[in-house]
């Protein structure tokens, strides 16, 4: 068992170090670069920054377990290690050659998500032979829970907004809108599964798909996913000086780590109830999609010490009580796949 733990310890250190040394070395280009790019520009650094944790955590499998590694999987892994490193360097030659032209940067990155996630989508979902089943990567898996809990992630969402109304009123908010966005939300799936599914997957793999059950099998169930919180939040930094509030960026960190402790409380419960990965994913499509629609398509907030902790607050209220749900038992079984 010490050795297992070690094996685990090791895998996930490295998975960590590439992670956040990519991050990192991206994101201190970006805030010098800040102020001399066109703001429309820096939300493709942060759409390209969702493909760092999955690309650590493939290149760790490929180290540790290329053996164990099924062709079609393969294939799907070498197609997202190309996508990142053709990603990154997209980024830098847009920037410098055409700084002056943002439409270069945001055609080229979506062109490149776009052919990405579609190519993607052809090798798992053709896919007879259930080789997906070591990603948990199996559309049908459990299917009607997974439904059932993106439901209730979405009557969350609803519950949070009329709060948030309630205790801060907001004139900007539109009640349509949010109408709209949900009536529309399974065909705005459809299509960010078939475009954009690359991107999700980057995050939700490395966090929840590889990172959250090996955590858990050191450090218990409860422990495991609240340690993986402070780490997913951090990882934000970059974008909370750059992109979603570079008036108050300490302020932004602060609330992303603790957002993130409380959202993963329930992206953690949706993973085991569902142990399916495309219940995190579709997930946090969702909160992003209608996010980003009741902001009116804007990634950038300002925050007060008010709305920081009105904000940390209402979170809890909604996610915390998914600890105690019995998925979160330490007599389950924990699975760790690749």
């Amino acid at each position: 068992m010490n050795n297992y733990s070690s094996n685990v310890k090791k895998e996930i250190s490295i998975a960590l170090a590439i992670n956040f040394a990519i991050t990192a070395l991206i994101g201190i280009i970006l805030f010098v670069l800040y102020e001399k790019i066109p703001s429309e520009s820096i939300q493709y650094f942060g759409a390209v920054q969702m493909l760092y944790p999955a690309f650590a955590t493939i290149i760790t499998i490929k180290y540790f377990n290329k053996e164990k590694l099924s062709k079609p999987v393969n294939i799907f892994f070498n197609i997202f290690i190309a996508t990142t490193i053709i990603s990154i360097c997209a980024l830098f030659i847009c920037t410098f050659f055409f700084s002056n032209n943002p439409k270069v940067l945001s055609f080229t990155i979506q062109g490149i998500i776009a052919i990405a996630s579609v190519a993607s989508s052809i090798v798992i979902f053709s896919n007879k032979n259930k080789d997906f089943e070591s990603l948990n990567l199996e559309i049908g898996k459990n299917f009607k829970k997974v439904v059932i809990v993106l439901l209730i992630f979405v009557g969350l969402f609803i519950i949070r907004a009329g709060v948030s109304l309630i205790v801060q009123p907001d004139d900007s908010f539109k009640v349509s809108t949010l109408i709209f966005t949900l009536v529309f939300l399974p065909l705005s799936l459809f299509f960010s599964v078939v475009f954009s599914f690359i991107m999700f997957f980057g995050e939700e793999f490395g966090w929840r798909g590889y990172l959250q059950p090996r955590l858990q099998s050191i450090f218990g169930k409860k422990l495991g996913v609240l340690i993986l919180g402070p780490i997913w939040g951090i990882w934000h930094l970059p974008l909370c000086f750059t992109l979603y509030s570079p008036k108050t960026p300490i302020h932004c960190v602060i609330f992303h780590i603790a957002y993130c402790i409380l959202l993963g409380i329930f992206l953690g419960y949706a993973y085991m109830k569902t142990e399916n990965l495309w219940t995190p994913i579709l997930i946090h499509l969702t909160n992003n999609a209608v996010a980003v629609a009741l902001s009116g398509g804007s990634y950038e907030s300002n925050f007060t010490l008010k709305t920081l902790l009105l904000g940390i607050a209402i979170n809890a209220i909604v996610f915390v009580p998914f600890i105690f749900t019995k998925e979160y038992k330490e007599n389950n079984n924990i699975t760790t796949n690749m």
